[in-house]
Order: structure tokens, then sequence, then C-alpha cells
């Protein structure tokens, strides 16, 4: 390896950390705001952004340690050892991304079909606790680490698997898994988010349908549920939409478009498909913070050690000479920081 590619590779290894910082940073402090607030980690709708949080914050670590151990390996002169398959599958970020890829890529379709309930029967929606978002969370880890337990297998028992036959600082998948294996990454990275925006589409038709003001007294807890429901609903939606055009398409055109139906292609392409795939997640953590007011106050409340309380305001029939116009007692629950 030239100087200038043994530079190169320093350079790209230490961008590859600095991304990873941002996303393990910011993915970090929604976790942090979600847990540290109550009034946030009892609704559902928020362990669900837990899940999709903590899968790009494991990515996010993965970079890191990708980066920084690749320019610690190529400065003291480990990194061009030559090491085999096995060795390269064992090093900690390439288990990390066996994880986090297609848990990210999963994640996506939990959202979206997690919406389309909610969407769908609402009330039974409403019914439910915490527990079950919990529940949708724990299934998917679990599957998802049966994959990398599958993975795991098929490249240690991969002929050759344990001949020294690349260097030691270990691309991701190329020279970690199991060829299979490599194509189902590939797969999922396309496949799943492709649903995810399918399903969304009928989610956003249902919400149409059933989105509606009660004007009812007796209904009003189920209004405000439901112009809730609807709120974080749009939110999930614009990041799907986030998803569909920097992850989505780029995927397609490198992996299908390029490939099999010779569309053109540039010396560059990866790493731009690359740079827009991670910027996906760093677009949803705005999202979140401009569309979810209670998100942002929370966000805003952490910096100052202070918790979100709950305000009931009541708003009761007067009691005068007149017939009163509501016979029942309306509350309203509003959020609001303590000061």
């Amino acid at each position: 390896m030239t100087n200038s590619a043994l530079q190169s590779l320093v350079d790209a290894s230490g961008i590859k950390a600095m991304q990873g910082g941002v996303l393990f940073g910011l993915n970090l402090l929604i976790i942090i705001v979600i847990f540290f607030h109550r009034l946030l980690r009892q609704q559902k709708e928020y362990i669900i952004v837990v899940g999709r949080a903590f899968c790009d914050a494991l990515r996010g670590f993965a970079m890191i340690i990708t980066g920084l151990g690749r320019i610690f390996m190529v400065k003291y002169g480990s990194g061009f050892v030559y090491v085999s398959r096995w060795e390269c599958y064992l090093k900690p970020w390439n288990i990390l991304f066996d994880f986090s890829d297609p848990l990210g890529a999963y994640v996506l379709v939990m959202v979206s079909l997690d919406r389309l309930f909610a969407v769908s029967l609402p009330l039974r929606y409403f019914s439910l606790t915490t527990d079950y978002a919990w529940k949708m969370n724990g299934a998917l880890f679990f599957f998802v680490l049966s994959n990398v337990a599958v993975g795991a297998v098929l490249s240690y028992t991969m002929p050759n698997s344990h001949v020294p036959l690349f260097p030691s600082y270990c691309y991701y998948s190329e020279h970690s898994d199991h060829p299979a294996y490599q194509q189902y990454i590939v797969l999922c990275r396309i496949v799943p988010p492709t649903i995810s925006v399918i399903l969304y589409a009928f989610v956003l038709i249902r919400l149409r349908q059933h989105y509606s003001r009660m004007t009812g007294v007796s209904e009003q807890q189920q209004a405000q549920q439901m112009k809730k429901l609807g709120q974080i609903t749009i939110t999930l939606g614009i990041a799907c939409f986030v998803t569909l055009t920097v992850h989505v398409i780029p995927v397609l055109y490198q992996y299908a478009f390029v490939p099999y139906l010779g569309a053109p292609a540039w010396a560059s392409m990866y790493s731009d498909v690359y740079l827009l795939n991670n910027m996906e997640p760093l677009m949803n953590i705005f999202i979140y913070l401009i569309r979810q007011k209670d998100l942002r106050a929370a966000f805003i409340l952490v910096l100052r050690c202070k918790q979100l309380k709950p305000a009931v305001q009541n708003v009761a029939r007067h009691t005068g000479s007149e017939p009163p116009r509501h016979s029942q007692q309306r509350n309203v629950i509003a959020v609001q920081s303590v000061q």
C-alpha cells in the first residue's frame, strides 16, 4: 500500500469515527431524554422511538470503534497482519454491524406495523400499556440475534474460514461474513425499508379515514388521544418519507438499477450512498424535536435537570341562575415544565 493510499485509509477511518460519534451522541441523548422524564417513558409510542434510537446509537458506536480501531492498527503496524475470515468476524465492529444493520432495517417495519395497528384499532391501542411496546422491541431484538447466530455459524463453517486471507483492519461483511449472509445483509437494506414505506401509505389512508373530531363532552378524552395519535403518526410518517428519499431510493439504485438495469454509476457512488444512509437517523432526531412539543420541552429540561410534570386544568360548570351548559366536568390534560 502506497503512502497516499495509507493516508486515505486513515482519513476515511477518522471521518467514519466522527460520523459515528455524532450518530451515537444524538440518539443516546434522545434515549436519555425519554427515560429521564416519567411522562415520556410511560407512553408506548416513545418506547417504540427508543427502540429505533437504540438501533441507530448502536450503529454509531460501531462506526466509532471501527474508525478508531483501524487508525490504531495502521499507526502501530498491526493493520496489515493477515488474519482469517473468522478472526475478522470476531472484530467488535463487525459483530456490532452484523446486529445493527438488520436491526435498523426491521425496526422500520416494526414502526409501520405499530402505526397501522394504532390507526386501525385506536380504542384497542389506547388500552395497551408500555408493556406492549417493550415486547415489540424485545421480540425484534431476539429475532435479529438469531440472524446473527446463523451468520456466525456460516462464517465459522465456511471453507478456508481459518486461513489468513485478509488484513487485520477487516472490512465489514466482505472480509467477515459468508457470501450468502452478505447477500442477506444487502436484501435487508432494500426489502424491509421498502415494505415499511408501503405499509405507511396504508397508515396514512387509515388515519385520514378515522381521524375526526369528537365533539361530545363524554368523548373529550378520546378526542385528545386521537389528536395525539395523529400528531405522532404524522411525525413518524415524515421520518418514513426521509427513509424513502435518503435510504430506499439510493440503495435500490446502487444494488438494483446499476447492476441489473445498466443505470450509470460513478466513482464515488458507494461513499455517496453510504453518506445518505447515515443522514437518515440524524434527520430523524430533528424531525422528532421539531414536531413533538413534549419531546422538545423534555430535551430542554434535561439540560436543566428538571422533570416534565402534568398540570390538570379543570373547566367546571358555573353555578348561577342560568341552567348549566354542560352536565359533566371537562379535564384538559396539558404538559408544562416546572419553573
